[in-house]
């Protein structure tokens, strides 16, 4: 009886010391293939450190090597509603040609009120020949000064030397008259709706021959004639109107417009004028 207890014991005893060595060498027993994740000081590192935004600061040199050397301006989508150059009325030119980042179309085309942060606007000035005369940039940076919606501005020669930087005060003067639309005049782009301007066809004659309207703004002729119109401008082109008929035409450009009635080309003209 002691033998067959002794015999058992021996045999639990050895049955033990094999499971332990199987489940050392399990747990040691890493091979080549075996993936092993680690994290190094350089990783934790990396993760602690903030974001760090590409982009440029709030002065004349940085804002112009990042329009021109990391995110060229003319790679850029022009201002929507203009066309490459337009014709303007503005104090910076005849004609002007406006580019503006990404990040600011949506709002823009959306009418969202004002632009987001980090929004770039580069306006180039051209005089009536064509020739580039001065590039304007404005740049919004969060904090730089909230009593402008923290609008940064500056101007530049053809060639990017600095006319003008900071919070220049000529321009805030200036596009203060429009600080309910983001200071900006080249269109809407808030909740301020366009106009829709009336002009009738009276006794073969365009009443008011002549109305000054803004970029976006819609001219809508009605015909009060018995007598059939056809409204023609170059740029627009009215179907034959006959008595009480309407053609409206939205007017996405500056400059001045000068009209006839094709019918009655020598007696029935007018002219838009339309700012911008």
């Amino acid at each position: 009886m002691k033998r067959g207890i002794i015999i058992f014991l021996v045999l639990i005893m050895a049955f033990s010391a094999i499971g332990c060595s199987d489940t050392s060498e399990d747990t040691d027993d890493v091979g080549p293939d075996t993936e092993v994740s680690e994290t190094s000081p350089e990783d934790e590192e990396k993760d602690s450190e903030p974001v760090v935004s590409d982009l440029p600061d709030t002065n004349g040199e940085d804002v112009y090597a990042y329009i021109t050397e990391e995110n060229n301006y003319r790679n850029w989508d022009t201002w929507p509603l203009k066309d490459e150059i337009y014709a303007s009325t503005s104090i910076h030119g005849p004609l002007l040609s406006t580019y503006v980042s990404d990040n600011a179309v949506p709002a823009i085309r959306n009418r969202g009120g004002e632009l987001p942060y980090g929004s770039l606007i580069v306006r180039e000035s051209y005089d009536a020949e064509g020739e580039l005369r001065e590039i304007g940039v404005r740049y919004k940076a969060a904090g730089y000064d909230p009593e402008h919606n923290d609008w940064f501005w500056a101007a530049y020669k053809p060639e990017g030397e600095i006319i003008i930087e900071g919070m220049v005060e000529s321009c805030l003067d200036c596009h203060s008259i429009e600080a309910k639309n983001d200071y900006i005049y080249t269109s809407y782009i808030g909740d301020t709706p366009f106009d829709v301007v009336d002009v009738e066809i009276i006794d073969q004659t365009f009443k008011p021959d002549s109305v000054t309207i803004g970029i976006g703004d819609t001219v809508r002729w009605t015909n009060r004639d018995s007598a059939a119109h056809a409204i023609y401008g170059g740029s627009f082109r009215s179907p034959v109107l006959l008595e009480g008929d309407m053609y409206n035409f939205t007017f996405n450009r500056a400059g001045t417009y000068n009209y006839m009635c094709t019918v009655h080309p020598y007696h029935t003209t007018g002219q838009i004028v339309v700012t911008g």
